[in-house]
């Protein structure tokens, strides 16, 4: 139980529900209020929010608000986006950030930023625009030029072509903002040996065992070696992004309860911890340790001794997102390792110890084959009274927001609104993670090639919008029904004309249940 009413203040990575929607209901379930700029002042995708009115935000906030968690890239650039894209400088973002220092003498500053990332894709929606052309060279560029400098073997054929095709301004201009980003990593490296900031998140995005972000991360670890105790209590890195929030909000209100939960991993397939998931860099039991962590939890030194154990579903070896000519082979080497995995989790949960569920055996989205195993009437474990789940995106979004999810429910008191938080929040992650992201978006993509001859709705047009999510309300409904078959989401409802893509695009979706 809290010991008194907590109020934090978040300055969002984006105004995305995944960085925004899911700290407020997680904040509902362990019993604070969550202040959040105004969505007026959020920025919207590549548009980012107005740094000055956010600034101004945060000052007033702070008067009020016990502890602040601040995203850098929101208060020094406007957003995620806006800081690999925006041509603001080193200076220019260091003196927004020099807001931190102020607001930490009025609440505990708990900060975090991210590793810029180097995206293995010519996509350019989230990236400079010449990424759509080069975005798969330049990532091969940082990769062999990483591995080259480290003495490790590389194609050197391959990067002396790639040094001599990738144009020389476009690559001066995407290296001078990693050079920029990093400048102002250095900077909260600063901020938080000088005890200016209570405590720093340095998190990498998508990122790879090579390549510039590892890179990069190398040279700010090795100054927390150098410095010692005065960094390495009071910053932390790991990958990560959309999830820090979440993960923050969660060890404010642990430390705030003075309560640091032991956490027990439970992985699915034995010795599958020391794979690499997708877009990581590092084996996933690394990844589980340092999100627990990051939760404000700890290792826990065996099952008898856990708060909570946790499940995971570990990263298939295949190591890319889930295709659908995956699952007979995958029903041949994993249904009985699963089944033995659902049904040790069972036998926890049957003594009464909270059992969280992080599947991460692919990216974006549920595997099929433990989602049909643990759906199934005949699962011994029982999806409805776990504590937390998910699904989603890369395997630190998803062990950091189930992690979350279970610490604030070890704060549940006899209040009905907590637990009605809870039963709304878990139920929101199987709806979005099995319902939307395994089985919907790929329906809706398949409906808007149907009705206009391409995957997703244009932008801009509204209508198009709107009659993809309205088919999109109506599977899930039905998938919500399905789902309170088996016990999860009893008593809730899809809100009507509550959801949405947020981004005008099928990737991420945002929706109500209550």
């Amino acid at each position: 139980m809290l010991n008194s009413p907590l109020t934090i203040a978040l300055v969002p990575l984006d105004e995305r529900p995944v960085n925004t929607r899911y700290p407020e209901m997680l904040a509902a379930i362990g019993g604070a209020a969550l202040l959040l700029p105004p969505p007026e002042i959020r920025g919207l995708g590549r548009r980012p929010a107005p740094v000055e009115a956010v600034g101004l935000w945060l000052r007033e906030a702070a008067q009020t608000a016990s502890a602040a968690i601040v995203s850098c890239e929101f208060l020094g650039c406007g957003n995620l986006i806006a800081s690999r894209i925006s041509q603001s400088s080193a200076a220019e973002v260091l003196s927004r950030l020099n807001l931190l220092p102020e607001i930490n003498t009025q609440c505990p500053v708990h900060a975090f930023s991210l590793i810029t990332r180097v995206p293995n894709s010519d996509d350019c929606v989230e990236e400079p625009a010449y990424w759509a052309e080069w975005g798969t060279r330049f990532y091969r560029y940082a990769q062999l030029t990483h591995q080259a400098e480290r003495g490790e073997p590389a194609d050197g054929e391959e990067l002396m072509h790639l040094e001599g095709v990738l144009p020389a301004d476009l690559k001066a201009d995407w290296l001078t903002r990693r050079l920029r980003n990093h400048t102002v990593s250095l900077g909260l490296l600063d901020l938080a040996a000088r005890g200016q900031v209570t405590s720093l998140r340095l998190t990498s995005d998508d990122t790879s065992p090579h390549g510039f972000p590892s890179r990069e991360r190398d040279w700010l670890q090795s100054w927390q070696r150098l410095i010692g105790p005065v960094l390495t209590t009071r910053v932390m890195m790991h990958p990560g992004a959309d999830e820090v929030g979440s993960a923050l909000l969660a060890k404010v209100l642990l430390e705030n309860a003075g309560k640091v939960p032991q956490v027990w991993p439970l992985y699915s397939m034995p010795g599958d911890q020391a794979l690499v998931a997708p877009y990581e860099d590092r084996p996933v039991r690394e990844t589980v340790e340092g999100q627990i962590a990051a939760c404000g939890c700890i290792l826990a030194s065996s099952a008898e001794t856990a708060d909570v154990l946790l499940g995971v579903a570990t990263p298939s070896p295949r190591r890319t997102d889930y295709r659908p000519e995956f699952l007979e082979g995958d029903r041949r080497e994993r249904t009985d390792a699963y089944r033995k995995f659902l049904a040790d989790l069972a036998q926890w949960q049957g003594h009464g110890i909270p059992v969280a569920l992080a599947d991460v055996a692919y990216p974006n989205g549920s595997d099929p084959l433990l989602s049909e195993l643990l759906l199934s009437e005949e699962c011994p474990l029982s999806p409805g009274q776990l504590c937390a789940y998910g699904a989603w995106n890369t395997a630190g979004n998803t062990l950091g927001v189930v992690i979350a999810q279970a610490a604030c429910t070890l704060l549940i008191d006899d209040t009905p609104e907590r637990a009605h938080a809870q039963n709304v929040f878990l139920t929101h992650r199987f709806l979005e993670d099995w319902g939307y992201q395994m089985q919907v978006r790929r329906e809706a993509r398949a409906e808007a090639v149907r009705l206009w001859g391409r995957p997703e709705p244009a932008r801009g047009e509204e209508a198009e919008l709107a009659m993809l999510c309205a088919f999109i309300e109506e599977r899930l409904s039905v998938l919500l029904a399905e789902l309170q078959v088996v016990g999860v989401g009893i008593g809730l409802t899809l809100t009507p004309g509550s959801v949405r893509l947020p981004w005008e695009r099928t990737f991420e979706v945002d929706f109500v249940v209550g």
